[in-house]
């Protein structure tokens, strides 16, 4: 049968369109060939990511145990510090219960007749002591300091040879000692003497009171921590170009080192002249001065060197000095 050329023409565009689809159809197993590798490519990229994943997820468990056990270690050994602490702080503390129950001789006032006995049989007369607290005179005389505004404080003040000395050099000076029967001997002499603790003085002292404080033979009476605190106060309350003396017996000799020292029973430990010094150093003070004194006679026949000579006849006493 013969087809119209009027229906040729319409059949053209179905023609067109079937050659395009054929076309298409005939593409799409390459298409979907493509599209596969891609998605094979995409699902291979995947599973090495999740490999990838899945490997640093268990580097990053490892990690967090790890973590955690070191965090557990940690916390045990902040645990066992503060048991430490809680421990060191007791333990302190019943230490400083014990030192405190731990009574000083000073602090025993039933003994303060025995000890001013005491001082008259050993010490020397108070002539005796008197004249040598002379030699200290030039301090004070050769002083700028305004002694009639800023007194001396003798600490440990005694039978107050040196408030006596001070007086007659008209140098204004007060005395003070824990020794109720030494401040009431001292009174009686027409000395101004207070009775108290010097720790407890000091530290209720207003800063910049006096041109000078001294204390002869009272630093190896007490506590290292003590004679420590009360050095840094005496600082504290001295006017600028005021000085501190404190004479102790001096361990440098064997003699007084070994013996003669602990024949006081008021006395705790023996302060080597160096310890003195570097212990001022500390707390401040400037021109130390280290003044050994009171030599034993040397015997007339003595063969000894004379380093070791001076060891057991050298001074047997010697004064720290150190200026603000």
């Amino acid at each position: 049968m013969r087809h119209s050329f009027k229906q040729l023409i319409l059949k053209i565009p179905l023609l067109s369109t079937v050659a395009i689809i054929s076309k298409r159809v005939i593409k799409l197993p390459s298409d979907y060939s493509s599209n596969q590798m891609r998605l094979d490519n995409i699902n291979n990229q995947v599973t090495i990511i999740q490999q990838l994943v899945d490997a640093n997820s268990a580097q990053v468990e490892k990690l967090v145990s790890k973590y955690d056990r070191r965090q557990m270690v940690l916390d045990n050994i902040q645990k066992q510090l503060s048991l430490l602490q809680q421990s060191l702080e007791s333990g302190v503390t019943k230490h400083q219960k014990k030192i405190n129950k731990k009574e000083l001789f000073a602090d025993d006032h039933s003994l303060d007749v025995f000890y001013t006995n005491f001082e008259d049989k050993f010490r020397g007369s108070e002539d005796l002591i008197e004249e040598r607290l002379k030699e200290y005179l030039p301090y004070f005389t050769q002083s700028s300091i305004d002694f009639k505004k800023h007194p001396v404080l003798d600490i440990g003040s005694g039978r107050g040879e040196l408030l006596k000395t001070l007086k007659d050099a008209k140098i204004n000076a007060i005395g003070l000692d824990i020794n109720s029967d030494m401040v009431e001997r001292a009174n009686a002499m027409g000395l101004k003497t207070k009775q108290g603790d010097a720790s407890e003085f000091l530290q209720n002292t207003a800063s910049q009171t006096y041109g000078a404080i001294t204390g002869f033979h009272i630093a190896e009476h007490l506590p290292f921590p003590v004679l420590y605190r009360t050095l840094a106060e005496i600082h504290r309350v001295l006017v600028p170009g005021g000085f501190v003396i404190f004479e102790t017996p001096n361990p440098e000799n064997v003699f007084v080192g070994t013996h003669n020292f602990y024949m006081d029973p008021s006395h705790l430990h023996p302060l080597p002249p160096a310890l003195m010094e570097f212990t001022l150093e500390t707390c401040g003070y400037n021109s130390i001065e280290i003044k050994r004194i009171h030599p034993d006679k040397t015997p007339k026949e003595n063969s000894l060197p004379a380093d070791l000579s001076n060891r057991f006849y050298g001074p047997r006493d010697y004064a720290v000095v150190g200026y603000k």
